[in-house]
């Protein structure tokens, strides 16, 4: 019988992404005055609690991305359109009446939450596409009586 695994692979393709693609989209708002440098060592920043900010994101995209590998498995997601879908939903979803109510008690700008939001969705769609798109299968091999694990694009099994 052949069931779908973690992927830890790309899992933590999109971990690592996580962290960059809010790196890359808010270098676009400094208005070419701040390079990416500026942004990355301004992110890390250990006087202003930037490291602890850091770690704290990290570890919330790890626990974020299992859980929607873990949902992708139970909720059949067996293509990259569906998981970016899914993934763009989830996204929008979770994240722009929170960052929405966010910025208005704490009176930041709407354009503020929507760069938010855009910037959550991205990561969002982006991993949905690959954790929809690269599966991990773990099945028993009846001929030699193993377990095998394969990695499989969706694009493969047609």
């Amino acid at each position: 019988m052949k069931r779908q695994g973690f992927n830890h692979k790309a899992i933590w393709l999109c971990i690592v992404l996580s962290q960059l693609i809010p790196l890359l989209w808010y270098s676009l708002f400094y208005n070419g005055t701040v390079s990416l440098g500026d942004v990355f060592s301004k992110y890390l920043d250990v006087n202003g609690g930037g490291a602890w900010l850091f770690v704290a994101s990290v570890v919330g995209a790890i626990v974020a991305f299992y859980f929607m590998a873990w949902m992708f498995i139970q909720v059949p997601v067996d293509s990259g359109q569906g998981g970016l879908i899914a993934g763009l939903l989830i996204g929008a979803a979770f994240n722009l009446v929170s960052l929405m109510s966010a910025a208005a008690l704490l009176s930041e700008p709407v354009w503020f939450a929507i760069a938010d939001t855009v910037a959550n969705v991205l990561v969002f769609g982006i991993a949905g596409l690959i954790l929809g798109e690269w599966r991990h299968y773990e099945y028993i091999d009846t001929e030699k009586g193993v377990e095998v694990e394969e990695e499989v694009a969706s694009f493969q099994e047609h």
